[in-house]
Formats: C-alpha cells, sequence, structure tokens
C-alpha cells in the first residue's frame, strides 16, 4: 500500500513537474529594457526623405490577398505591377495576435505566448519604440481605429478615435468609423504621422472565413481608401512641396479557418508595401 502510494505521488510530482517546464517555456516572461534611447546631440542626424507618414495596416491581411493572382485589390496590385511601390512579403512572428504584433512591429522585439492572455487587457508599453519615438521628437500623430494603439500609446496622440475589436459581428461600422476621418485629416496640416487600424477584414475571417463572399468587397473597400489616400497625397505632395510615405501593412495574416494565432504561413505571411510620389514612374524599384 505504501509504495503504490508512493509510486502515486511520484507520478503526480512527474505530473506537475512537466506542465511547470512546458509552461516555463511556452510563456516564458520578458524582461523588458528599461528606458528610452535618445540621440546623441553632438552627432550629425540623417534628414529624412519624407515630411509625412501615414500607416494603413488592414488587420487580418495576408500577402495573398494583395499579391496573389486573384486579389481584388486591383489599384494596390497595379502600383505594385508598375513598380511604383517598394513592396515585399513580411513575416510575422507568432503570436499572431493583434497586440502582441503591434508591440512587436513598434519596438522591435520578439513577442512572447503569455501576451496572448494579455491581449484582453493591454497595458502601455513600456519599452522603446517607434511611436514613442517619434512623439519625443516632437511629431504630432494621430490615430484612427482599434483601441489596443491607444491602450499601449496613451498619450501619443493629438487626436484619436479607438473602436473595439471584440464586436466581431461588425464588420462595416467598425470601418466607417475609421474612414470617416480620413479626408478631413488629409486636408489638416497639423499633424506628422496617421495611424489608420482597419479591423473589418478580420471580423469577417472570423465570422466566414478567407474564402468568404464578403472578403472581396471587403478588399474593395479598402483598396479604394488606398487610392483615395495615394491621390489626395501625391497631390498635396506637388502643391505643397512636401513628400508623403504611405505604408500598408497587416498585423497578421488569416488562416485557411479564418482564425489566427498560430504559425501557419497564412498566419505569418503578410504584405509590406510602401507607396509615395517619390516613387512614381518606377523609381520603388530603386529604392534599395
Amino acid at each position: 500500500m505504501a509504495a503504490r502510494r508512493f509510486v502515486l505521488y511520484l507520478l503526480l510530482f512527474y505530473q506537475i513537474s512537466g506542465i511547470a517546464i512546458f509552461l516555463k517555456g511556452f510563456f516564458p516572461l520578458k524582461k523588458n529594457t528599461p528606458g528610452f534611447s535618445t540621440r546623441n546631440i553632438n552627432g550629425s542626424l540623417v534628414r529624412s526623405k519624407f515630411d509625412r507618414l501615414i500607416v494603413v495596416m488592414i488587420d487580418a491581411l495576408r500577402a495573398d490577398f494583395v499579391f496573389g493572382k486573384n486579389s481584388y485589390m486591383s489599384f494596390t496590385k497595379s502600383l505594385i505591377a508598375h513598380g511604383d511601390t517598394y513592396s515585399f512579403q513580411a513575416h510575422s512572428n507568432p503570436p499572431t495576435v493583434t497586440m502582441p504584433r503591434i508591440k512587436a512591429i513598434t519596438s522591435g522585439t520578439i513577442p512572447g505566448f503569455i501576451d496572448v492572455i494579455l491581449n484582453v487587457d493591454s497595458k502601455e508599453l513600456s519599452e522603446d519604440n517607434l511611436v514613442t519615438q517619434m512623439k519625443n521628437s516632437n511629431k504630432k500623430i494621430i490615430f484612427y481605429g482599434d483601441d489596443t494603439w491607444i491602450k499601449l500609446f496613451p498619450n501619443h496622440f493629438v487626436r484619436q478615435d479607438g473602436t473595439t475589436s471584440f464586436f466581431v459581428t461588425d464588420y462595416i461600422e467598425v470601418d466607417n468609423n475609421v474612414t470617416r476621418h480620413v479626408v478631413p485629416e488629409l486636408n489638416q496640416t497639423d499633424w506628422d504621422v496617421m495611424i489608420l487600424h482597419y479591423l473589418g477584414l478580420d471580423h469577417i475571417g472570423h465570422l466566414a472565413g478567407p474564402t468568404s463572399p464578403l472578403v472581396r468587397p471587403k478588399l474593395n473597400e479598402m483598396d479604394q481608401i488606398i487610392e483615395l489616400i495615394y491621390t489626395t497625397a501625391v497631390r498635396q505632395d506637388l502643391e505643397r512641396n512636401i513628400s508623403t510615405l504611405i505604408v500598408l501593412c497587416g498585423d497578421h495574416g488569416m488562416s485557411d479557418g479564418g482564425s489566427h494565432g498560430g504559425s501557419s504561413s497564412a498566419e505569418t505571411t503578410t504584405p509590406l508595401v510602401f507607396m509615395s510620389s517619390l516613387y512614381e514612374r518606377g523609381r520603388g524599384r530603386d529604392v534599395c
């Protein structure tokens, strides 16, 4: 009896130890590097080629939605085909969930799976990151879209309007609430960086998957927004003698089942497209 009890306790110990080792490896706690980098005021600065930056992040925009043969983003694809962009496929390290991906994109760090749990209650990003650096450089930043950005970067935006990502049945108003700000803001001259984060495509993926008939009109809508931003920015660049960089990207892709979070190619491969009046007439091929 005592021997059986000993074996039982030993097996229980091994099970608990195995679970603990798994959790330690799968959910490692990252140690953040405290503080933010500062520039050397005695060093020479390289002047930026661009006066304005517009980031258009489309949630769950996987690479084939833009680069595929059957892409429904005809305007964007035509710019790419004519060499008017600098574009390539980007790799998103798992977990392919929005909050960890925003942290990775802005800070350059590799996300951890513990961030999947923290995704529902995002806290201010304490690591050095591009958004804070732009703010510290007196850049005026405006934001519209997924309110995860507002939670990660509180008090960073001079104007903002957040949309929640948890009403997945809404794939119309959640994007209209972003788009309604685009034209008025493009006509303003008091900002340096505009960040837009569209959620509708991701919500369609969760509801019906990437082959849903809802995907085509949503990608058409996103393409029309890119066309609006691009044509307006190019015209304003000429009128104001400035240059604008437009960045089209996805935070992660979308699996064949419509979900994300894992490490499949469809979930980790996203487009990264740089557009500007400086890249017109095939000059995007000469960026490198």
